[in-house]
């Protein structure tokens, strides 16, 4: 492991294939261990071609075994990665570098563990092994301080959508759920449901939901005053409406928004998708003990619970690898 000083400051080479969700898993952990000791965090973007990104890490490897092949200059003290296109360049790094860095991977990497310094996975996915540590959902960027900045930064918005406020993320059609126009219904539904209650509904929708869906969703907030349907333009205002809301609903599709729903502490309710969950029910169940998140029925009471903090417990668990 890399030999460090008493307190000396960390370097962190976040890297992924730029997706906002798949990003934020590393940069979130990143982040954290920020808290803990003095972190300057980099980001790089692994950009290749469709061909490229398409072939094995293996194969990657054979044609892309140094870390400048992937434009990474230096020598972090961490690297944390995130994603398929993130595997090669970590496992290129631990081959240039040795003990000299400490290498994370986020999800389950399809491949050996051992590849890696530590795996942080959903405990959904059943991975075990010695350097494997597992935890519920995965890491995202909620702190209390970031929701409050963010409420403040749109609070000109935000003030003319009267209390209570709901918000309503939408995924889309994944490999294990599919967003079916009968689904739908009952998501407008449930949109509907809470504008009769008096409630003021922010709607953020993901880049997997379909446009016949999100021409729906344009037309019902055209019809209501206290709606806010970010468009895409402008600043997004998805921990604005995380912070600011008394309730989230979420399509059940999503491990990063239910996690990210759930670490706010406020009352989560899942929205249907159609479809087998497979070891998605395992993640239900867990934050239905943990967080009280159960299914939308038309009311948003629920018992309080503590601010679901993963993200936070698997930093420490890195930094005491990291310096053990």
């Amino acid at each position: 492991m890399p030999r460090l000083t008493k307190n000396a400051p960390l370097s962190c080479l976040v890297i992924s294939d730029g997706r906002r969700g798949i990003e934020n898993q590393a940069l979130g952990l990143a982040e954290s261990l920020g808290r803990l000791r003095i972190t300057e965090i980099t980001k790089l973007v692994v950009s290749t071609s469709n061909v490229f990104k398409a072939l094995p890490p293996k194969i990657q490897l054979m044609l892309k075994s140094r870390p400048e092949d992937y434009g990474i200059t230096g020598k972090p003290t961490i690297a944390i990665g995130c994603g398929r296109q993130a595997i090669a360049p970590l496992i290129a790094l631990k081959k240039a570098h040795g003990a000299d860095i400490f290498t994370v991977y986020v999800q389950d990497p399809r491949i050996a563990p051992k590849h890696f310094d530590l795996v942080v996975t959903p405990e959904h996915d059943a991975l075990s092994g010695q350097n494997v540590q597992v935890m519920i959902g995965s890491p995202n960027r909620i702190t209390t301080e970031r929701l409050s900045k963010e409420v403040q930064k749109f609070s000109d918005e935000l003030a003319k959508l009267p209390k209570p406020r709901a918000a309503v993320l939408i995924g889309g059609t994944s490999k294990t759920h599919k967003l079916t126009p009968n689904v739908h219904k009952k998501h407008m539904q449930a949109m509907r449901t809470l504008f009769e209650q008096g409630m003021s509904v922010m709607l953020t929708t993901s880049r997997r939901t379909p446009d016949w869906a999100i021409d729906d969703y344009r037309k019902i907030t055209a019809e209501h005053k206290c709606t806010w349907m970010w468009d895409e333009t402008g600043d997004n205002p998805y921990f604005a409406f995380l912070g600011s809301a008394d309730a989230i609903l979420v399509t059940e599709d999503s491990t990063n928004m239910l996690t990210e729903a759930c670490a706010t502490g406020k009352p989560v309710f899942t929205l249907p998708m159609t479809g087998r969950p497979g070891k998605f029910a395992n993640l239900y169940a867990s934050l239905e003990k943990r967080c009280h998140v159960v299914p939308f029925t038309g009311t948003i009471d629920a018992p309080s619970y503590e601010p679901l903090n993963e993200t936070a417990h698997m930093a420490e668990i890195l930094l005491h690898r990291l310096v053990k």
